[in-house]
């Protein structure tokens, strides 16, 4: 059992990685024409951003899982989480909480207590990035809210349906309804509100992360790029994220960022950065996978071989 899962695991890894290097590489002249536009050093901050974000993702994930009990190192954290999140990049959104459930059995973390991890901690970055786009966006550029008027309403909705005695009474729902009644799970208040802070941490950067790209382009108004860089990027994701169809949110969150940024630049400028900011992305994301399955690896030889 254990040979085959680590077949079936090695080969989904396979198609993830195959579809992430299509994702960029079937838009490499579009790419190249953008990066003449920016300064290498833009680049370079964005990335180094990008990925800091993605730190507090997973953090936000762990915050989640430790709110449901007891939690593996943080190496195979990170690893259960980076790799998961490569089943973003095949078409569904239902992959990267499939891959992580099974990720996680190797670390003694139950299917039921997976799943419902990776669907809430999804929850919790939905609602808190609906909740910084509105803030941030009404902050900087009140018109912008008139496409998105959907997002003013769900919000308040999100932030109920996060609440402890809410949340868990759907998850218990759940569970009945997929015939895993027998293993309850529950999330504590400061699980969520620990995942929350991670969450709000998270748009925080992946916003800076946008701004460095527009500021680059748009060097006026330095306040108001900033916060519309941060609300337009959560309600891309979000948007993005919506549209379960399309790998990683591609396509439908670039056509949202670019609505949103129209407010600071032009839309040739704004579909550069859409661009860039994609590809910045799925190399953070890349990234963080090869970061943590040599980390996984560097603590299985330590464990193996002891320690000195």
């Amino acid at each position: 059992m254990t040979s085959r899962r680590k077949v079936l695991g090695t080969g989904f890894f396979a198609i993830a990685i195959a579809l992430l290097v299509v994702s960029v590489s079937s838009r490499r002249d579009e790419l190249a024409d953008a990066l003449t536009r920016l300064s290498p050093a833009s680049v370079a901050v964005a990335t180094v951003l990008a990925c800091a974000g993605l730190v507090a993702q997973m953090l936000s994930w762990r915050a989640l899982l430790a709110g449901t009990g007891p939690t593996p190192p943080l190496a195979a954290t990170a690893r259960i989480y980076y790799h998961g999140q490569l089943g973003k990049y095949v078409p569904g959104s239902v992959w990267a909480v499939v891959a992580q459930a099974e990720l996680g059995r190797a670390y003694r973390v139950s299917r039921a207590r997976s799943a419902v991890v990776a669907l809430g901690a999804l929850a919790v970055l939905l609602v808190v990035g609906g909740a910084i786009a509105v803030v941030t966006l009404a902050a900087a550029a009140p018109g912008s809210l008139t496409t998105y008027w959907w997002a003013v309403a769900v919000v308040p909705l999100g932030v109920l349906g996060l609440l402890p005695p809410v949340f868990n009474r759907v998850i218990a729902w759940l569970l009945r309804a997929l015939r895993r009644g027998d293993e309850p799970v529950r999330v504590s208040g400061a699980g969520v509100l620990g995942s929350a802070t991670w969450a709000a941490a998270m748009w925080v950067l992946f916003g800076l992360h946008a701004f460095v790209l527009v500021r680059d382009l748009h060097p006026d108004d330095v306040a108001a790029t900033a916060l519309v860089s941060t609300g337009a990027f959560a309600l891309a994701w979000v948007v993005g994220f919506l549209v379960v169809i399309a790998p990683a949110g591609t396509g439908p969150r670039e056509a949202a960022l670019v609505l949103g940024l129209a407010t600071v630049v032009d839309s040739s400028d704004a579909l550069l950065v859409a661009l860039v900011s994609r590809v910045v992305m799925v190399v953070a994301d890349a990234g963080a996978a090869g970061v943590a399955a040599l980390a996984g690896r560097r603590t299985r030889v330590t464990a193996g071989t002891g320690s000195p």
